[in-house]
């Protein structure tokens, strides 16, 4: 269901919730309602869920846990999309996404999913519309698909907000807003991306394809923005005469460098360079060892997988502000060309990434929003910063390369000079400041 602002889809999906749950038959029915955001489940339905479940609970609502349970046994709870950890494991017998388009597009196949197969559990999914993600992808499988029941409700048709009201608001918003917001448009422009227009743009220009780009006579590419608590997104991509074919991204949350070792060496791939953050020199007290010295013998974090004599080309990415980094992936993105396939939960990302909103100055932050989309976005801006130097070099070009990382092969090659010519005014005028 797309629905405008102000629609009581919310409201009317937590009462559809309690009934469904009232009138269950199932033993140990459990349902739940998700947020993109545990925090943000609380503020928007937790105030529904104990109004609407008043008088016919078992016991008093679970604040801690966001739970309440009805005289039949039922159990109805409210979760956060940011804690994809928090849903594995567990079943439901119906489960409302709220928001969906403000979630990480794996959700639905690695967690979702699985939690309502065995149970014949039903999902619902709403939301507003904010752009091409995966919102709008289910809304149109929704819409063509007779499984689904499909609904898209705008303020103009919906009678809900009376006329004066959505006049006052057409005035104060932009167009695209109130596109976006009230009528329910995916193309109006979301306000606040970095990328959107260009992935838009790439697709247009049909340079978003499902046929695979992969040229197996080709070294590849790869750029990785690592770490463990937080996901860890991995870009894959090899030169062509028009640019840059990107052929693959993955991504995970929460797993030890053995598992992306034995990720690069189950690609399959010729690896011409492997491109890490700079932190990635630091080494951790768990080891002692830095990220790089351990994917530089990554038969030292599985044995039975590699060769002894098997050794990483790793060089560092250059250390140049994010905003220098954002200003190279709008150079680079006009060049890309992506299999659709292999990255499309990557370039959903690149749609996603945004800007912090600054509420109380009703304006964006010079900063990004950090979010499921950062990651991606962050491993591509270190692709752009470094994928010059892959342009023109052949396989045979780096039968050579020395495999040992020298101080020499740390030092970062990058064609962007415009990039270059900034960072270096930015450092004088550091020094002059401290001096």
């Amino acid at each position: 269901m797309v629905c405008h602002r102000r629609a009581g889809k919310t409201v009317a999906c937590v009462n559809d919730l309690v009934m469904r749950a009232l009138y269950t038959k199932k033993q140990n029915a459990r349902f739940a309602y998700v947020a993109p955001f545990r925090q943000q489940a609380k503020e928007i339905a937790w105030t529904y869920l104990k109004d609407s479940t008043e008088g016919i609970r078992d016991g008093s609502p679970r604040e801690s846990e966001l739970r309440v349970k009805l005289h039949n046994g039922a159990w109805v709870t409210l979760y956060g999309a940011d804690n994809p950890d928090g849903l594995r494991g567990l079943y439901f017998d119906g489960l409302i996404l709220d928001e969906y388009g403000d979630m990480k597009p794996s959700l639905m196949g690695e967690v979702i999913l699985p939690t309502l197969a065995d149970r014949n559990g039903w999902l619902a999914i709403i939301g507003t519309s904010k752009g091409r993600n995966q919102f709008f992808a289910a809304a149109r499988r929704a819409e063509m698909d007779k499984e689904w029941y499909y609904k898209m409700l705008r303020a103009s048709q919906s009678g809900i907000l009376n006329k004066a009201d959505l006049l006052e608001l057409e005035n104060q918003m932009s167009p695209e807003e109130y596109a976006q917001e009230l009528e329910c448009s995916f193309d109006a422009a979301v306000k606040g991306t970095y990328y959107a227009s260009q992935v838009n743009e790439a697709e247009a220009q049909g340079r978003v394809v499902m046929d695979t780009l992969y040229d197996p006579e080709q070294k590849v590419s790869v750029s990785a923005d690592i770490g463990y608590s937080d996901s860890c997104a991995w870009w894959f991509w090899q030169p062509r005469p028009d640019g840059y074919a990107v052929i693959d991204y993955y991504e995970k949350q929460g797993k030890d460098l053995t598992h992306y070792a034995t990720m690069l060496h189950s690609k399959g791939y010729d690896i011409q360079t492997l491109w890490l953050p700079h932190d990635a020199k630091a080494r951790t007290l768990q080891t002692g060892r830095s990220t790089v010295e351990q994917l530089l013998h990554p038969h030292a974090l599985a044995p039975d997988l590699y060769d002894p004599k098997y050794r990483m080309p790793i060089r560092i990415v250059p250390k140049l502000q994010v905003q220098q980094g954002i200003d190279a992936v709008r150079l680079i993105l006009p060049k890309c060309y992506f299999d659709k396939k292999t990255t499309f939960p990557g370039l959903e990302a690149l749609r996603s990434y945004q800007r912090q909103w600054i509420e109380h100055n009703q304006t964006f932050s010079d900063k990004p929003l950090h979010n499921w989309a950062s990651n991606a976005a962050d491993a591509f801006r270190y692709m752009s910063l470094v994928c010059q130097s892959s342009k023109g070099q052949s396989a045979e070009s780096h039968l050579n390369r020395p495999s040992r990382l020298s101080p020499e092969s740390l030092k970062p090659r990058i064609t962007l000079d415009k990039l270059w010519k900034e960072h270096e005014k930015l450092s004088a005028g550091r020094r002059i400041q401290r001096i």
